[in-house]
């Protein structure tokens, strides 16, 4: 009897363990059966690199690279990975501390004689995001002419701080701007010179490069936007104005390749201890249609970079579910969203135009051509007060006080709720 008991009981060890095996057996084939249920309905257009325990298992590339002339994405294609720049700069910064060439507690004014309150303002604020200048401080117009850090300088010396110096945190693209020409000042070249010096060639980035207005980038993507049942062009815009904050163009064998070797510790030990934190380093970018993510899990030992040229919530969804992918866990899958736009409904748009904020955070609601935006991305009916946002998969119900006035807003997504209130 005992023996019976004994061989029962590891069968059904044996079963649970086959059973867990079966789940972990084709990481591969469960990232890729994710993606595609996206990329077939149109939701996603990129490429995903994933590792585990440092060996890449998984690359491949979907969607069209540019949809006008039918030329799909490849591995090799390139992409703009927006906010990822800002991490690259910063390792030029640290380089540089190094080197003896700059002091993070140096005065803007050092290097900008003529910056307004620049006694006050520190490169360590620039880099941190405590220095009050805006996230943004170009119009859609310069944003489609050509820019250099220096043009910069000067947009920001314009721009009114939203705090007193080193009293506040508020994200700055600008800010990084500014620390571009910093830098370019303190050593004496260029933005896309000291990168290619410092990150490119350091951590072996074969596919990027800094923008720059009017040269051909090879296997270059356009971007899009998510409306529905179709994509949309996005405006033209020279990233120039992003140098320093957002224009690198990498595929994504180089972003994993960069976020490996942030990991690594190949940029040293200042590098590692500003961005390494319990073992992840990880970085993100969105602009226009452009979406970029990158995360190593020393701990748990998965890598992945996406980059993808179609605003789209799909790549949040993707992102969300790549460690447990990667790992060999089990995923609860979510259909495609299809949200029941209705363009017949009557909204007064202009009742919801205005600034909306959380925290430190904002951003404008605005009218355009009679259609309603959440910034760049549209925001299409569902009903009275309600739209809905492909760009974010998310519903944006509009509150209204007893006056009947819009007071604020609920947005809704797969990432949870947030309300913000109406400035």
């Amino acid at each position: 009897m005992q023996s019976s008991l004994r061989l029962f009981s590891l069968l059904v060890v044996l079963a649970a363990l086959a059973a867990q095996l079966a789940g972990q057996a084709d990481p591969e084939k469960a990232i890729d059966d994710l993606i595609s249920t996206y990329a077939k309905a149109g939701h996603f257009s990129g490429v995903v690199v994933a590792a585990k325990d440092g060996k890449v298992i998984f690359e491949k590339a979907y969607g069209q690279a540019s949809a006008e002339h039918g030329v799909p994405n490849s591995a090799r294609t390139r992409f703009l990975i927006a906010s990822i720049t800002k991490p690259m700069t910063a390792v030029v910064l640290i380089r540089a501390i190094e080197a003896g060439k700059i002091k993070l507690d140096d005065k803007l004014s050092k290097y900008v004689p003529d910056f307004p309150r620049g006694d006050e303002i520190t490169v360590e604020m620039l880099s941190r995001h405590t220095s009050g200048l805006p996230h943004r401080v170009t119009t859609p117009s310069e944003e489609a002419e050509p820019s250099s850090p220096a043009m910069m300088v000067e947009r920001a010396k314009k721009a009114k701080l939203e705090f007193d110096p080193g009293t506040g945190n508020l994200y700055s693209s600008t800010g990084y701007a500014v620390l571009a020409r910093v830098l370019e000042i303190a050593l004496g070249k260029s933005f896309p010179e000291f990168l290619e010096e410092h990150v490119f060639r350091p951590a072996g980035l074969e596919d990027s490069m800094d923008f720059r207005s009017g040269a051909v980038i090879e296997r270059r993507a356009e971007d899009y936007l998510l409306e529905g049942d179709h994509w949309t062009t996005t405006p033209l815009v020279d990233y120039s104005f992003l140098a320093g904050a957002g224009s690198v163009f990498a595929t994504a064998s180089d972003v994993y390749t960069f976020g490996k070797a942030m990991a690594d510790g190949k940029f040293g030990e200042l590098a590692s201890a500003n961005f390494v934190r319990n073992g992840v380093f990880a970085s993100n970018g969105s602009t226009s249609g452009w979406r970029a993510n990158v995360r190593i899990d020393m701990n748990r030992g998965f890598g992945y970079a996406l980059v993808s040229n179609l605003g789209s919530g799909a790549n949040d969804v993707i992102i969300r579910a790549l460690p447990d992918l990667i790992t060999g866990r089990q995923v609860e899958r979510t259909p495609v969203p299809q949200p029941a736009v209705d363009r017949k409904v009557k909204n007064d748009l202009s009742d919801y135009a205005g600034r909306y904020t959380l925290g430190n955070s904002g951003f404008e609601i605005l009218v355009r051509n009679g259609e309603l935006y959440a910034g760049a991305y549209k925001l299409l009916p569902l009903g009275r007060d309600r739209f809905y946002s492909f760009w974010s998969y998310a519903e944006i119900s509009f509150e209204r006080g007893e006056d009947g006035k819009v007071k604020g807003l609920k947005w809704s997504g797969s990432g949870g709720d947030s309300d913000w209130v109406r400035r």
